[in-house]
């Protein structure tokens, strides 16, 4: 006669819970638990840390580091490498860059809030903006 496993939620205390209530609803309070700091510098320490080894990727913001496209293309590159030839792009050639990325994205399910046409013309991409959409990356493919 076998004896009882424990049940997987045995161990699950009120704390812990809650806790996992917290990370369904804003899953960058993990990351920032995970790497300290803020939700955004924890986001931005996933994003070097997933771009590592990428050619012509320093990301240093969520503004300017992502203003040809390529930190985009590299991120998802890790996950949906046959959607984006990395080492065929070119960071003279952003709309190209920005339009693989956001189609890549689109093909699982990761809705574009960024306007290829803007992220073309500025060098300087609105932080906020960036953020959110990598936060709806991470999100997708980490949670």
């Amino acid at each position: 006669m076998s004896t009882p496993s424990a049940s997987p939620t045995a161990s699950v205390t009120p704390t812990t819970r809650g806790r996992l209530r917290e990370e369904r609803k804003d899953p960058l309070s993990a990351l920032a638990r995970e790497y300290g700091g803020s939700k955004r510098n924890a986001l931005l320490k996933w994003c070097q840390k997933k771009t590592e080894g990428y050619q012509n990727i320093d990301i240093t913001n969520f503004s300017s580091s992502w203003n040809d496209g390529l930190a985009f293309c590299a991120v998802l590159h890790t996950y949906l490498p046959a959607h984006i030839p990395y080492l065929e792009l070119s960071n003279q050639d952003k709309k190209r860059n920005f339009t693989l990325a956001f189609q890549a994205a689109e093909s699982v399910g990761i809705k574009s809030t960024l306007d290829i046409s803007e992220m073309v013309r500025t060098e300087r991409p609105d932080w906020q903006s960036v953020m959110t959409y990598v936060t709806s990356i991470y999100k997708y493919f980490e949670t």
